[in-house]
């Protein structure tokens, strides 16, 4: 059956028999419905096919381009190959007619609309939707066509701008977005599936005060996954990855209900279908299947360590937009110590982070003449042991810096041994004084606010300067304003991170500071290093002095070397 371009004249009639026909169709997304998956691209091809039926034209194999999942518009990410093939089709002239459902399924922007157009217009090629046929080479068509685009172009626009509104209100009231947060459930009305609040989930919300607490305690990343995996925890999944589908198709099966069956199934689809990977974990993702090859890895430890979302906060862009949103899992003094201890572990300025060094001290304490922090591996000299009268090898601590203007040297080189057992000696004597450990106690409770109010002002700082970043990469600021905003921000972010690393404290020094001297050195054996490291860091003040040419100290002279005070406290205080 012909039928009429929208420029034609009223009953002209054209004939389009024989003609050669693409179609094509899109749909952007499918967040939230699932179940609706395909059928609205079904939809377009069964309308389509209906129209070139109507139209007398014929669509030859490969002749149906469709885009599922994918938006027209200028803010979508993916890449639109079928779209791309469709204008080389007619650029080679392999077609005569283009059929789609609607303008806005062949794009939502202005400038792909004239693409599309001028290469129509270039191949003779002419354009089907809404049941109308328009001719590029038709100066009407032109205009008719430009409106469509414009409009769709513009819809975009208007729902963009909506959904961010709608983001921003959700943020102030604070409404959740995005993935549900491990440790947490949503509760929807059963009638009319509106949100209605966030609650714990009751078997999750233990193992994240468990991370949080042994975090904050100085244990490391690595420890705490094993613990999790001794303890037969299942590792939080949120999607599949390709790695993940390729774990399971050819490893050994897990202890999951599900994993047999998934496994036959990925392994089925990677090797004899010789499907991508990442295609299997993307219809996984579709289904809702368990990730059941997922792991506990360092990176989620810490990520669920750092994230504010557990004290019951609502953050926006890295900034809180309500408090007390839904119930909070850890207490804040918690939190403040975690976010310390891992700007600690990341800070590698002045040194070895404090839990990858393999002695006490290093990169903890500092040279008494220079300041700068001990050298942060260790050398081993060859000594004679006064007991034994046999040679030995010694580690030792010593200056980063080469010494009294000569081009070998160093400030100071003192025996491991010697430093941390003096040391040790000295904390175990505050520790086990109550006056001292009373004043100790009274600190730390001032310390966690102030950690608490750096953060929040390094927050602050900190997207304050991503904010201008955004604008200069708009154009809205100049380059030199830019860089006077720098100017003035990086020092301060600068001073708050510094200030931060001095404001850690591990809870386990409560946990050995008790009873005597004796009591206090027993339970220290028993902690780790990372732990004592971190205890270290918190709490001593280590300053080493040379002793000297020639000059070997000994366990009775080493204190002459060796200046140790407590951080920010004083004995009998």
């Amino acid at each position: 059956m012909a039928l009429e371009t929208f420029a034609g004249a009223p009953g002209q009639r054209v004939s389009y028999e024989g003609m050669r026909a693409g179609i094509y169709a899109r749909k952007s997304n499918y967040a939230g419905k699932k179940k609706s998956k395909h059928r609205s691209v079904a939809e377009q091809l069964e309308a389509s096919h209906a129209d070139a039926g109507r139209l007398g034209v014929t669509v030859d194999l490969g002749c149906e381009y469709v885009d599922d999942g994918i938006s027209a518009s200028r803010y979508g990410r993916g890449e639109r190959d079928e779209f791309e093939r469709l204008l080389d089709d007619i650029a080679h002239r392999r077609l005569d007619m283009v059929i789609s459902w609607a303008s806005t399924r062949l794009q939502r922007d202005l400038a792909v609309y004239v693409r599309l157009r001028d290469a129509c217009a270039a191949a003779g090629v002419l354009l089907v939707y809404g049941g109308r046929v328009y001719d590029m080479a038709s100066k009407d068509d032109r205009f008719r066509t430009g409106l469509d685009a414009l409009v769709g172009e513009r819809e975009v626009d208007e729902l963009r701008d909506n959904v961010k509104r709608s983001l921003r209100a959700n943020a102030a009231n604070g409404r959740p977005h995005g993935p549900t947060p491990y440790g947490y459930r949503r509760v929807y009305d059963e009638r009319t599936g509106a949100f209605v609040e966030v609650v714990l989930q009751e078997d999750e919300a233990p193992v994240v005060r468990f991370i949080c607490t042994r975090y904050a305690d100085g244990d490391g990343p690595a420890k705490i996954r094993r613990e999790l995996e001794a303890k037969r925890i299942p590792p939080p999944a949120e999607r599949w990855t390709a790695k993940q589908v390729e774990t399971v198709a050819l490893g050994p099966v897990r202890d999951h209900p599900m994993h047999a069956e998934i496994r036959a199934e990925a392994n089925s689809r990677l090797l004899r279908d010789e499907e991508p990977a990442a295609s299997i974990a993307a219809d996984f993702n579709e289904r809702a299947l368990p990730a059941v090859a997922a792991e506990w890895n360092t990176w989620t430890i810490k990520k669920i360590a750092n994230d504010p979302r557990y004290l019951g906060i609502r953050v926006s862009h890295g900034v809180a937009t309500k408090e007390n949103a839904w119930p909070a899992i850890i207490d804040p003094s918690t939190h403040a110590r975690c976010l310390a201890i891992s700007t600690k572990r990341a800070s590698t300025r002045e040194g070895s982070r404090p839990t990858a060094a393999a002695h006490w001290l290093s990169g903890i304490g500092r040279c008494h003449k220079c300041t700068f922090i001990f050298y942060t591996g260790s050398r081993r000299h060859r000594t004679i042991d006064p007991e034994t009268g046999e040679g030995k090898q010694v580690t030792q601590y010593k200056c980063k810096t080469p010494g009294h203007g000569e081009t070998k040297g160093f400030h100071f080189s003192l025996d491991v041994e010697l430093v941390d057992k003096y040391v040790a000696g000295q904390m175990f004597d505050w520790l086990s004084e109550p006056k001292w450990f009373a004043a100790y106690l009274a600190a730390d409770e001032k310390r966690a606010k102030k950690h608490a109010d750096k953060q929040a002002e390094l927050t602050i700082l900190q997207t304050r300067l991503r904010a201008f970043y955004k604008s200069a990469a708009a154009g809205e600021i100049s380059p030199a304003a830019l860089a006077a905003i720098e100017d003035d921000l990086e020092p301060k972010i600068k001073e708050a991170e510094k200030e931060l690393t001095t404001l850690r404290v591990p809870p386990v020094v409560k946990d050995i500071a008790v009873g005597s001297r004796e009591d206090v050195a027993k339970a220290w054996k028993q902690l780790d290093l990372e732990q004592q490291r971190l205890i270290a860091a918190a709490l001593l003040d280590v300053r080493l002095k040379s002793p000297g040419q020639g000059v070997r100290p000994t366990a009775e002279t080493i204190e002459r070397y060796v200046v140790v005070t407590p951080k920010g406290m004083t004995l009998g205080a």
